[in-house]
């Protein structure tokens, strides 16, 4: 049986989840300022000082999907990553 792919809403309510409860203290501690991108399936994450660069990293760790997007440390808005040309971010 198929599994459907995940929503942007659904990959934002588990990639938010994830970051808080298992991410956010630890990476704050070394990685601040850098970006999260997780794969909310498999809940592994790559970071990176640039984001192009972390979703680059994931895409080949963890293959071409979706991913949440958190900037460690920020207060903005995460986003969810998605194919247009190139990429584009939803805030």
């Amino acid at each position: 049986m198929v599994t459907p792919p995940l929503s942007l809403e659904e990959i934002s309510k588990l990639g938010e989840k994830f970051y808080a409860e298992e991410l956010k203290e630890k990476l704050e501690k070394t990685h601040l300022g850098q970006y999260a991108v997780v794969d909310v399936e498999q809940k592994k994450y790559s970071v990176s000082q640039d984001r192009l660069a972390a979703i680059e990293e994931a895409k080949k760790k963890f293959g071409e999907k979706l991913f949440y997007i958190v900037q460690i440390g920020s207060r903005q808005n995460p986003s969810v990553n998605y194919s247009a040309k190139k990429y584009a971010w939803i805030f």
